[in-house]
């Protein structure tokens, strides 16, 4: 032990002994290092960071799904939860929740927050306690139960400043007096950030199972497997879709372990990043072997001398190794900054593009990884130079006065063939880099089929109690607009919903007037939106066809509709959709609602930019009203300056309805893209980085070969060689390496191009572009990276070096 301290005390002393290429060791370690600290402190957060449950594996999700219909994953109806619940055998508890928007009013002026109504044992299937007070009991989720609500810890701290007294008092949620019966453990905020729960309180007679709306979560029984579980659920499935095939054919239920739900979207991507941090690395530990290799080689004499007194082969290679490790333990503790910094500023960026943020951040996992990532590169990095030198002609460096290169020949083809690497690493990671770059351009320049521009958006969500029935919601959004239409600055406005790339949907199947019957797999849907008289101009979404809707299109007349290109071209091929007559209710009710469809409106990609625009249904808000709609208005003033007079018009008509989410449009539109760009962002800074490092790493070894051969350099001056010769000569041999480099490095970009291709949006995996383009780029900086020493090697005086020599 002791002797190992003495080689990590030397190697501290050698080191110091040449600052500047230390110091540039370090950066390059601390830029490999924190790149692939800071992935991994997400990755650990929202990967591998368990749930904050107890026994959190156990947490199950059940999801109804029907691929032939078109939903492999889809949310479940009540009829079809009440089922699952008492015929399966699987699990402890089984419990639905559904995620609400509630308005909070009592004090200075209402809020909105997000909040989620859950059956009775949802707290217990979490299996978490309260801090003050009690969860639901069974006979608090009963339709006629006392009101009842439980308050989140954050919105406890906030809003009610800590007061443990809160429970048993009432609070106002969308216009109903509640008794808070429970205070949350801190940082109990689920589903969606949850700051209020309710009694879900479903009632079954009232409930159809062609609704789903719900999500079910369940725990397992102790014993019980994941596959065991899904057989018994899949068999309950089957025994729906015998006895209801109107509503349950090719409907199955899949189960998924919640964690493994909650980061599906995110997982590919930080697999991907993960990937290429570790490509980053590699190159950074390629730079610093070089580095090494170089210094050690300049160090023959002086390992030989130890040798000569007496140093073993294992002891020169251990203080070789003992220098590395100490250079990669300081590159190390350098990147932990860099990794800190580069967390805090991606989780500023958008934190809400990435699960579960709340877990990200250096913690003893992180720091452990960093010290092993640290200590194991820099062990194997040091055996490198250090088997070169030990296995080289230490003794003939003693008789040629020093200027015989430890480990010869070995050492310059270990150095060369690690610039080829890091060539061939650099081009992988830049063509992949640039793949994402061409689709996430491709990607932002979708035209969504409506003008963001100019348009602000805010959420309004009328309470059951207050407006119970269509009437009384259509009278108050009949009521609003005209007082919003006639703000200054305001050139339309209008309601809608859902609103286009909010995440929301609602999709509803339908039968065709004249048509027989379909089977049950063949039945078509559409999505359904529901929008104000003036909701196409303020959009800027074309009218084809027909007419748009006006304030006669309202309760008591006519069922109309307004369909979209592809629902035109989808039902009515080669015919003008107008006239045509839908129903949303099942077509045999005497009392199904029969809308005729009197317009013609272009397509809207509304799930995603990425997707397809499908079938859209509109129906006036008017006719046939959602409580809850988003608030849109073209104006030309700024978002900041229209909300007030806005606020003020919703509550001249009702002071406690709140104006929730207020933004402009276009920030809608990009944070539909928020996962997409943050990927591509991340990717794009690893790609540069890879190229700095790979265009340091051929400067580098060119450096060090000039210097190394100013003798024979000077010698072909004198001899006669131009400069020209001179450059030619040293650009020539480096840029051989480049292109072996790049040789290699074409096969790895292929494998790699492979593996994104599915993340790729009207872009191939084999564009020609990219191909070309980014080995041209990456050629030219290496081209500058061989120049510099190049034009050095002209100015050798061969006098200077004749008399030295």
């Amino acid at each position: 032990m002791e002797t190992w301290l003495q080689d990590l005390r030397f190697g501290v002393r050698t080191l110091r002994r040449t600052p500047l290429a230390t110091g540039v060791a370090l950066l390059i370690l601390a830029l490999g290092i924190g790149a692939n600290t800071a992935i991994f402190s997400v990755i650990s957060g929202v990967l591998l960071e368990p749930l904050p449950y107890p026994r959190p594996e156990r947490l199950i999700l059940a999801i109804d799904s029907a691929p032939r219909h078109g939903f492999p994953s889809f949310a479940s109806s009540p009829p079809n939860f009440r089922d699952w619940r008492e015929q399966n055998r699987s699990f402890q508890t089984l419990d639905a929740y559904d995620s609400e928007c509630y308005n909070l009013a009592g004090g200075a002026r209402p809020v909105a927050v997000q909040g989620a109504a859950v059956s009775g044992d949802f707290f217990r299937t979490l299996g978490v306690m309260p801090l003050h007070g009690r969860f639901f009991r069974p006979e608090d989720d009963r339709p006629g139960a006392e009101p009842v609500a439980v308050v989140s810890y954050d919105l406890w701290r906030s809003t009610f400043g800590a007061d443990p007294g809160l429970v048993g008092r009432r609070i106002q949620l969308d216009g109903r007096a509640r008794t808070v019966i429970g205070i949350a453990p801190r940082g109990l905020a689920f589903p969606r950030r949850a700051a209020v729960w309710l009694p879900l309180a479903l009632d079954y007679a009232k409930e159809g199972r062609g609704g789903h709306y719900l999500v079910v979560l369940g725990r397992l029984k102790p014993g019980v497997t994941l596959p065991q579980a899904q057989a018994d659920m899949s068999a309950i499935a089957a025994r729906l879709e015998r006895l209801y095939p109107v509503t349950n054919t090719a409907w199955g239920v899949r189960l998924e372990p919640l964690l493994d739900r909650m980061i599906a979207d995110v997982k590919p991507a930080l697999v991907l990043l993960e990937r290429a941090v570790w490509v980053v690395l590699l190159i950074a530990c390629a730079n610093v072997a070089n580095l090494l290799l170089a210094r050690t080689s300049s160090r023959g004499r002086e390992l030989a001398v130890r040798a000569a007194l007496g140093a073993g082969r294992r002891r020169l290679i251990r203080q070789v190794v003992s220098e590395s490790v100490v250079l990669f333990t300081g590159g190390g503790a350098l990147g932990l900054a860099f990794a800190w910094a580069g967390t805090r500023a991606l989780l500023a960026v958008n934190p809400d593009a990435i699960p579960r943020a709340e877990a990200v951040g250096l913690d003893g996992r992180v720091l452990l990884y960093t010290l092993a990532v640290s200590l194991v590169s820099g062990v194997l990095v040091g055996l490198v130079p250090a088997l070169s030198a030990a296995g080289g002609r230490l003794y003939a460096s003693l008789r040629e006065g020093g200027r015989a290169v430890a480990g010869g020949q070995r050492s310059r083809l270990l150095r060369h063939g690690l610039v080829m690497g890091e060539v061939a690493l650099a081009l992988a990671l830049l063509i992949t880099a640039g793949l994402l770059l061409r689709s996430f351009a491709r990607l932002q320049a979708v035209r969504p089929g409506f003008e963001p521009r100019g348009v602000i958006t805010a959420v309004l969500s009328l309470p059951d109690v207050k407006y119970p029935d269509e009437a009384r919601q259509a009278q108050f959004f009949a009521q609003l607009l005209p007082r919003v239409q006639s703000l200054p600055g305001v050139a339309h406005a209008a309601t809608v919903f859902p609103l286009p790339l909010s995440g929301d949907n609602y999709v509803l199947s339908f039968a065709v007037a004249g048509r027989p019957t379909p089977a049950p797999t063949e039945v078509p849907r559409a999505n359904v939106v529901a929008i104000s008289p003036d909701y196409f101009h303020t959009m800027a979404i074309p009218l084809l066809a027909g007419r748009a809707f006006t304030d006669q299109d309202r309760i008591g007349s006519l069922p109309v509709l307004i369909v979209n290109r592809v629902m035109a071209r989808k039902i009515w091929p080669g015919e003008s959709p107008l006239g045509k007559r839908i129903t949303f209710d099942p077509p045999a009710d005497p009392k199904a609602r029969w809308l005729t469809v009197v317009g013609l409106v272009g397509d809207v990609r509304a799930a995603a930019l990425s997707k397809e625009p499908a079938s859209q249904a509109y129906w006036p808000q008017l006719q046939r009203p959602f409580g809850e709609v988003a608030l849109v208005l073209r104006t030309s003033r700024p978002p900041a300056l229209l909300v007030p007079p806005v606020r003020e018009a919703v509550q001249a008509l009702d002071r406690e309805l709140p104006l929730d989410r207020v933004q402009a449009l276009e920030t809608v539109v990009a944070a539909s893209l928020a996962g997409s760009r943050v990927k591509t962002l991340l990717i794009g800074v690893f790609g540069a980085l890879a190229l700095l490092l790979a265009a340091v790493g051929i400067y580098g070894l060119v450096s060090y070969t000039v210097a190394q051969r100013t003798h024979e350099i000077g010698i072909r001056v004198a001899l006669g060689a131009g400069h020209r010769a001179v450059q030619g000569m040293v650009i020539g041999q480096g840029m051989g390496l480049v292109a072996a480099g790049l040789a290699a490095g074409l096969a790895l970009a292929w494998a790699a191009a492979g593996l994104v291709a599915d993340q790729l949006f009207e872009v191939s995996a084999t564009d020609p572009l990219t191909w070309a383009g980014v080995p041209l780029v990456l050629a030219a900086v290496a081209l500058l990276a061989n120049w510099l020493p190049a034009r050095r090697a002209t100015r050798v005086d061969p006098l200077e070096t004749l008399r030295a020599e």
